[in-house]
């Protein structure tokens, strides 16, 4: 498969149906594919060839999908960058992989223009809006070439796109992800899902992350219309989810905590929604029963990285309130494997694990990436004899169901013990006055680490040191407790949810150094 075949094949199936809805532009697929084919003529006629690398710099938008699919037929390769990046932290990007031509969303036409400046390989940018001098106008470029169906060229094992991982640690890799990559993850994702190509999928997530790209790829490819927000918003969200009447959308638990707690959850009309599929950073279980309980549609976790897409998951059919004990539990676990997926659990000599037991989590699945662009080292380091070494630390029970204990660069070691960050934040989700927290471990002279809760109160609360350090007695072993707590207004994420505590080790280590803490 070709994901270019998408809107193609779309166009044949469903000509008249709705295919991509953004702000006040609705299109049918057999006017998507016409453009998709426009844009793949006007980027070969400036010579933009199978193998190029093109950029993308834009916010959400329905013309993102548009690009996806056109550099998918022409056989070139994306490269979706982090709109949240800095100029230095881009332009680092463009000259890792050295695209010849870059496509501009709104508020992003001059930045691209200003680092084709400093690019060696960049010598055209596109503007989706808002065209300026030095950059030519993507609607023009579309209605002067052909709507022709071009003749295939690239293959399932072909690279489709360069996505650079928002890592807690470290700079990004580039993620070379293919074509026959992200085709898995839609049969894995579509059968845990049970996905119909009636769903209308609500895209909030960014476009340029994996979350994004994998959510809508799995949908468009069953004919599904995509109703796409520019960025996320809990109140937009909601209107739209009301107005669309969407079914399904995927929230990561940053996101999903926002919309419980928007007024708006309780006076728009959400009764579409079918399922809400999360992932990207761990779920507190408390989070999860009250989602659950006001939100009345099913749920789907997945599993996974941007170098292995969804591993697991975590159906509807496990998502139980009320159920017997092993019911109750798993509900904190990633779930089973993927119908096309392998899950191991090794230790540190890369020896399988029985039940049970904790180590690092290995996956092996046709959507797992076969190499960083670039980067012979990394990807030595990440795949071994076939298995994506994730760098995340869980175990499996006897059902199968994979457990994530923690990243293994954030356990904490104390008094030579080792202590699991989520095992003490989900305690402290307990608390009534935490909206969020982080536990992280801390340089001390006695200990070693000591564990230290970082946490975002709930507005209207108050809430001490003492009075959250306290709140652990007898609700965990005295040697997993916070030694001290930090309070902040917002916790450090990426962009796919993801708490960075390395950025909260950096500063409140920092500050304990100093004395100031």
């Amino acid at each position: 498969m070709n994901l270019g075949d998408i809107p193609r094949r779309n166009a044949r199936r469903y000509p008249d149906k709705t295919a991509l809805v953004f702000e006040d532009v609705r299109l049918t697929w057999s006017e998507v594919n016409s453009r998709v084919n426009r844009l793949v003529h006007a980027l070969a006629g400036a010579d933009v060839r199978r193998g190029d690398r093109v950029a993308i710099l834009a916010l959400n938008d329905h013309r993102y999908h548009e690009v996806y699919w056109a550099l998918a037929k022409l056989g070139a390769i994306a490269v979706p960058l982090n709109y949240r990046l800095v100029e230095h932290e881009l332009a680092a990007l463009l000259d890792h992989s050295e695209p010849v031509a870059m496509i501009a969303g709104r508020g992003y036409v001059e930045t691209a223009v200003m680092l084709r400046g400093q690019s060696a390989s960049l010598r055209w940018v596109i503007a989706l809006v808002d065209s300026t001098q030095g950059a030519d106008d993507y609607e023009a470029l579309l209605r002067a070439a052909s709507p022709e169906e071009p003749a295939p060229v690239a293959e399932s094992d072909d690279p489709f796109a360069i996505m650079y991982t928002s890592g807690t640690t470290g700079l990004p890799k580039g993620a070379l992800v293919t074509h026959g990559n992200l085709e898995s993850n839609v049969y894995n994702q579509a059968i845990a899902d049970k996905a119909d190509p009636q769903d209308i999928n609500l895209t909030a997530a960014p476009l340029y992350h994996m979350g994004g790209l994998f959510m809508s790829t799995t949908y468009a490819a069953l004919g599904c219309t995509q109703v796409i927000l520019e960025r996320f918003d809990a109140g937009q969200l909601l209107q739209t989810l009301a107005a669309e009447r969407a079914t399904v959308c995927l929230l990561v638990p940053t996101m999903l905590n926002m919309v419980l707690g928007d007024p708006a959850t309780t006076e728009q009309d959400h009764g579409s929604l079918r399922l809400i599929f999360y992932g990207g950073s761990t779920i507190p279980v408390t989070l999860l029963r009250r989602a659950i309980s006001e939100l009345g549609c099913a749920f789907t976790q997945g599993y996974g990285l941007t170098e292995t897409i969804e591993a697991t998951f975590l159906t509807a059919a496990d998502h139980v309130l009320d159920g017997d004990p092993d019911r109750e539990r798993r509900l904190s676990s990633a779930g089973r494997e993927a119908v096309n997926a392998e899950i191991r659990i090794v230790d540190e000599r890369f020896r399988e694990l029985p039940m049970g037991e904790i180590g690092e989590v290995q996956v092996r699945s046709p959507s797992v990436i076969r190499e960083y662009w670039r980067a012979a080292e990394a990807t030595r380091d990440a795949i071994r004899d076939g298995w994506f070494c994730t760098g995340d630390v869980g175990y499996r029970d006897d059902g199968g169901y994979l457990f994530i204990v923690d990243r293994r660069k954030d356990v904490i070691i104390t008094g030579g013990t080792n202590v699991y960050p989520r095992e003490v934040e989900e305690v402290l989700y307990g608390h009534p006055g935490v909206l969020e927290v982080a536990v992280v471990g801390l340089p001390d002279e006695k200990w070693g680490e000591a564990v230290t809760a970082v946490a975002v109160v709930r507005q209207g609360d108050e809430v001490s040191e003492r009075e959250l350090i306290s709140y652990c007695d007898g609700r965990m072993a005295p040697y997993k407790k916070p030694k001290a707590a930090r309070f902040v207004d917002a916790l450090p994420r990426n962009p796919s949810g993801k708490i960075l505590k390395r950025e909260l080790r950096e500063r409140f280590g920092a500050l304990a150094r100093s004395g100031a803490a």
